[in-house]
Order: structure tokens, then C-alpha cells, then sequence
């Protein structure tokens, strides 16, 4: 048996769980069963379930998760596994353990897989203890009869709904059954073996995806992200333009050289690579650091670039810019991870990047300013860097963070679209009141 005891995440926002625990809509899925808690509120708990994987695609995995529903909408997630997914060819039993919140309405539990292959899943069972300490069996699943009241998704709408995934009740040996989950044809943006090449460019290697035609569009993934993070957005994107996804040095599947990393040196890498496929200018969106890469760009290698989105970027890495408890944050991973690679890109955050407001002038290129209104760019700093762009539009999605384009998927890519397909307007109320 394998033992995994997990923190108790209360209040684990469903973006949180997308970005961080899974890369994107696209390429996974969930089938779940929901448990009353009633009478149990307290009470410690344990789920146990076996699981097997046959995986297509060298990143697919699959992995078991509870969730506590509060009276209070909120919810608290039992993961297991995020870091340590698992791809065993055998049957091997897992168990996540927990205590069932005091104001818990049900209790949820999940089989997640992602990417291409066959997972299967057997013998769920749900114990609760009670006040001395023996456990009682209050759930439990083989699956002989069939689905036995599991249906696809994590029980909040369409969030892990994916038709690229099929599941049912399937005989494994003899006459016993289990859930089979089957994924088939699914995107597996950032780790495609079919499209992915590497460029040699400034002493490393970098990783790109190409997908679609049409005008080219660069896209800039975030801080310890990679071209997996906007895998959401890709489906929709590759319908228009010639999507040229980039891992920038040191994330994804690019190399690094032990070199401090900075902006300029990212941005250099950016322009080497469209060199190399014979593009001349494109379309940039970047979110967090790739949006300042999109900045650099339109201020470095102005011919390269047609119009940047940039959302959440930030020209200052001070208190100015990002908010106290960000800064706070940044130096508390610095001095406390054991990772060499996380301290590496997180020093850059630090203390990077420091653009003049008075180069911002030089942009020629249309520029539109994007961030949320929870982000962790200061709005101030949000305006303030619109205001030294000579053509620029500034967007501030209500109700988003930091992920504004995915807090608000549909919305931003409306946004996106008008800005990249229509002409470039800067309509001022001021000429209202002209003679």
C-alpha cells in the first residue's frame, strides 16, 4: 500500500486547482461521487481506491482526489498525488486521509487523469472514525454494476467535463469491473512530440510548438509556467493565427546555462528564434514575465512586433509596482525553497526587471495594458505604464487576478481578438469639447 497524507487546502479556489495541480481544461478530466457528511461533521476520514495507468503520452497520469463542500459555498481539496502522479502499470491501492470539516455539507471524491492512455480505478472505499477511534465504512465502489452514480466532471458545472475522455464500467479480468477512463486525440500542448522542436539559440536550447495559419502570434507564459500554461486558450487561438508557443530558457522543456537570467537575455531569445523561422513581425500576447517580454521586445526589436497584449506585467520589481505581501512572498521562497531552478527564476522576479518609464516612449507598436482588478500588479502601476505608451489601450478585467485571462477566458479572447483583427483606435473625450 501507498500512504499519502495531505494538508487540508480550505478554501482552494478552482483556478488555483487548473493552474497549479493540472495544465489545463483540455487535456484532463474527472469522473466523482458525491457522499452525505451528514452526522460525520468532525470526524476524521479516509478514502482508499485502486489505480492502474497504460499512458500514451510520457507526461499522462492519473490521480485521486477528495473535496469537502461547505455550508458556506467554500470548499477544502485532499490531493493526492499532484507531485507524484501515477503511471504504475500494476494495481497498487492509494489511500488520502483528511478530517471532514465541521460545516461540511458532502463530501467528494474524484479519479483524475490527464492526457492519453487507459486509466482504471477500483474498489473505492470511504471509512470515517468514530469517537474511539474505529472506522466505519460508509462509501464503497467496485464498479460490478456499473457506474454506481459516478458521472464526468468535480461537481462545479463543466469544470472537468472534456469529450476527448470516455468512461464506463469496463471487465478488467474475469468478471470483475472497474472504471475505465480512455483518453484519445487529447491536445497534449507543451510536451507534443509531433510538432515540438528545439532551437539552438544564445548557448541553450529552446523549446516551441507551432499550430494553425494565419498571421503569427507569440505567446508568453508566466514565471515557472511553460507553453502547457495557456493550453485553454490554444483551440481557439490556432483558428486564427500561426500560434508559435515559446518555453523561455530555464522553464519547460528549454535549457539554461548557469548564467543569472534576466529579461533582456529571455527577450534576446525570443528574437533569435523568429530569426531562425523567418518571421519577420507577429502578434505578441504575454501574461506576468511574458508580458514584459513583449514590452522589451516592442522596445528592442520594434520590427518584430505588430501589437502586444501584455497582461499583468510590471516595469519595476519594487513595492511601487507589485504589491508589499508579493514582495514578501518572492523572498520567502528565495530563502526557504531547496529548488535551485525555483530560487534562480523567482531572484529574477526579484530583482528585475528595471525599465525606464521614459524608454516605455520609444513603443511604437499598439500596446494594450491588461491586468486584474485583484491582480498583483498595483492598478496604479497598471495606468501608469499606459499613460508613457504612445499607442496603447489600457483593459482592467473586474472581478480577476493575476490569471485575468483565465479567470474571464472568454471575455479576454473577445478582447484579444479586437485588438489583434481591428483597426487600432485611440478615441479621446477630450476632442469631444474641441472648436
Amino acid at each position: 500500500m501507498i500512504r499519502i497524507k495531505l494538508q487540508h487546502l480550505l478554501l482552494l479556489s478552482l483556478l488555483a486547482l487548473n493552474i497549479f495541480t493540472v495544465a489545463a481544461q483540455e487535456n484532463w478530466t474527472s469522473w466523482s461521487h458525491f457522499i452525505s457528511t451528514k452526522g460525520y461533521e468532525g470526524r476524521p476520514f479516509r478514502m482508499q481506491a485502486s489505480v492502474k495507468s497504460m499512458v500514451q503520452d510520457d507526461s499522462a497520469s492519473a490521480r485521486l482526489w477528495a473535496r469537502v463542500d461547505l455550508k458556506s459555498g467554500g470548499s477544502g481539496f485532499f490531493e493526492n498525488m499532484w507531485k507524484k502522479p501515477i503511471r504504475s502499470t500494476e494495481w497498487k491501492t492509494y489511500t488520502i486521509e483528511g478530517t471532514i470539516d465541521t460545516a461540511a455539507t458532502r463530501l467528494v471524491i474524484g479519479a483524475l487523469c490527464e492526457l492519453n492512455g487507459k486509466f482504471s480505478f477500483d474498489n473505492f472505499k470511504v471509512e470515517v472514525a468514530d469517537n474511539d477511534k474505529k472506522w466505519k465504512t460508509i462509501y464503497s465502489a467496485d464498479f460490478d454494476k456499473g457506474l454506481e452514480g459516478w458521472s464526468q466532471g468535480i461537481g462545479f458545472g463543466e469544470i472537468g467535463v472534456n469529450k476527448s475522455f470516455a468512461g464506463n464500467a469496463a471487465i478488467q479480468t474475469g468478471s470483475n469491473k472497474s472504471l475505465v477512463i480512455t483518453g484519445t486525440n487529447v491536445p497534449n500542448y507543451g510536451n507534443d512530440k509531433k510538432v515540438g522542436k528545439f532551437a539552438s539559440i544564445n548557448g541553450i536550447k529552446l523549446y516551441y510548438e507551432i499550430y494553425g495559419q494565419g498571421q503569427p502570434l507569440v505567446v508568453l507564459h508566466g514565471n515557472g509556467g511553460s507553453i502547457s500554461s495557456a493550453a485553454t486558450h490554444y483551440p481557439e487561438l490556432i483558428k486564427k493565427y500561426k500560434v508559435i508557443a515559446i518555453d523561455s530558457r530555464g522553464q519547460g522543456q528549454s535549457t539554461d546555462t548557469d548564467q543569472p537570467m534576466n529579461y533582456d537575455m529571455m527577450a534576446s531569445d525570443v528574437n533569435a528564434l523568429l530569426d531562425q523561422l523567418h518571421v519577420d513581425s507577429a502578434f505578441f500576447w504575454g501574461q506576468s514575465d511574458g508580458a514584459i517580454l513583449g514590452l522589451l521586445m516592442a522596445m528592442d526589436y520594434p520590427k518584430k512586433v505588430k501589437r502586444v497584449i501584455a497582461c499583468g506585467a510590471n516595469v519595476q520589481p519594487d513595492s511601487s509596482a507589485v504589491y508589499g505581501w508579493a514582495v514578501t512572498a518572492v523572498n520567502r521562497v528565495i530563502s526557504t525553497s531547496k529548488d535551485p531552478k525555483e530560487v534562480k527564476l523567482w531572484t529574477m522576479m526579484r530583482d528585475y526587471p528595471h525599465i525606464p518609464y521614459e524608454k516605455l516612449h520609444t513603443i511604437k507598436a499598439p500596446v494594450l495594458i491588461m491586468g486584474g482588478d485583484r491582480d498583483v500588479i498595483r492598478p496604479e502601476h497598471l495606468v501608469k505604464m499606459f499613460q508613457n505608451i504612445p499607442n496603447s489601450q489600457l483593459c482592467i478585467l473586474p472581478g480577476t487576478t493575476h490569471g485575468e485571462a483565465w479567470d474571464k477566458k472568454d471575455q479576454f479572447l473577445k478582447i484579444l481578438f479586437d485588438f489583434f483583427d481591428k483597426p487600432f483606435t485611440m478615441p479621446d473625450t477630450a476632442d469631444w469639447f474641441k472648436e
